[in-house]
């Protein structure tokens, strides 16, 4: 019986796979955002957001150095609670992308603040795993916003 546990933990272990970089992240992004806004009543909102991200800082030296990214979602807000979701896909400097989803978890004075995880990658991206918070301040009128991601992401062995 031991032997069977033991057989079958080496096994389990055997197929994992081994994280050979790791990053904590730390980054600015920034871009340009356009929002769509319903205000059904004063308690009762919804928005949707859809922005591209052309410049990232903090990414140097890491697989998303150069990096651009498109971001989409959309929030309610009932009675000044938000609750919002979204995605956005990064894409490298050679075609592979990585797939993030995000929350809105509130908002305060024109600061969104969430969280994010990545939910999978292509190519050189495949297997990467991370999360973190993130805060967003997006200029009403001309849709320039500003991201700070916070948090740590890991990239597997290449194969």
């Amino acid at each position: 019986m031991k032997l069977t546990i033991l057989a079958a933990s080496v096994t389990v272990i055997g197929t994992l796979p081994a994280f050979a970089q790791s990053y904590d992240v730390d980054i600015t992004a920034t871009g340009q955002a356009e929002n769509f806004f319903e205000a059904l009543s004063g308690d009762l909102m919804v928005t949707r957001s859809g922005s591209t991200i052309d410049n990232f800082q903090g990414l140097e030296g890491t697989p998303l150095e150069g990096a651009t990214g498109r971001c989409f979602g959309a929030t309610m807000f009932v009675n000044g609670v938000p609750d919002g979701l979204g995605n956005c896909v990064f894409e490298d400097q050679n075609g592979d992308r990585i797939l993030q989803a995000w929350t809105v978890d509130t908002f305060v004075d024109g600061v969104s603040y969430g969280t994010w995880r990545f939910v999978g990658g292509t190519g050189a991206h495949e297997g990467v795993t991370g999360r973190g918070h993130f805060e967003r301040e997006t200029v009403g009128l001309t849709g320039a916003n500003t991201t700070r991601i916070i948090g740590v992401a890991s990239w597997p062995e290449a194969r």
